[in-house]
């Protein structure tokens, strides 16, 4: 159990971290200026992070490990509706985080590419459970449906999330096993 005070702490410094990359981008702020922010000395940020990019790193792995953990408990078989349900928690994660997925998925960001190879990655490993060689085809549409899938959330992110989640999470799904109905065909 972490000390309550560890905790306000670190909950000071990102939401300070938060506010600053609303204003410049990662490259531009300083320990000095986020310790400031965060009414803070220099030296309680040094007890939690080693600089602005591992705080940077840190959250984009929380966002990752948990966007990971809900894949994961979304795919124990190969059911479609799983996907539904995967996409379901996917938009209704990326809705309550709003604020901080603005701040992080921008186009050509180091974020969103990260994001994208995270899911071809996700993709690739659920093909490989029948442990055949994925061929060059199956390469190419799992970059195709992972660049669009992100493309889309990207842009709903930045456009305000004014569609609903779940119905954007059902507009995906449709889009989705199009894709992959007409995979199967030519394959």
């Amino acid at each position: 159990m972490k000390d309550r005070r560890t905790i306000k702490t670190k909950k000071a410094i990102r939401e300070s971290f938060l506010e600053l990359l609303m204003e410049k981008d990662v490259q531009q702020i300083t320990v000095s200026e986020l310790s400031r922010r965060a009414d803070l000395g220099r030296g309680t940020f040094y007890l939690h992070y080693q600089d602005v990019f591992d705080l940077h790193e840190q959250l984009e792995k929380e966002l990752f490990d948990q966007l990971g953990g809900l894949y994961d408990e979304s795919f124990p078989s190969q059911d479609p509706l799983d996907m539904l349900s995967f996409l379901n928690k996917t938009t209704e994660y990326l809705k309550e985080k709003q604020f901080m997925m603005t701040l992080f998925v921008k186009p050509n960001s180091p974020t969103t590419n990260q994001f994208k190879a995270f899911f071809k990655e996700k993709i690739m490993k659920e093909w490989q459970l029948d442990q055949r060689q994925i061929t060059e085809r199956e390469q190419i549409e799992a970059s195709f449906v992972v660049s669009g899938a992100v493309g889309v959330l990207e842009e709903w992110i930045h456009e305000g999330m004014t569609i609903e989640a779940a119905k954007l999470a059902h507009i995906l799904y449709e889009l989705l096993m199009k894709v992959e109905q007409e995979s199967q065909e030519t394959n």
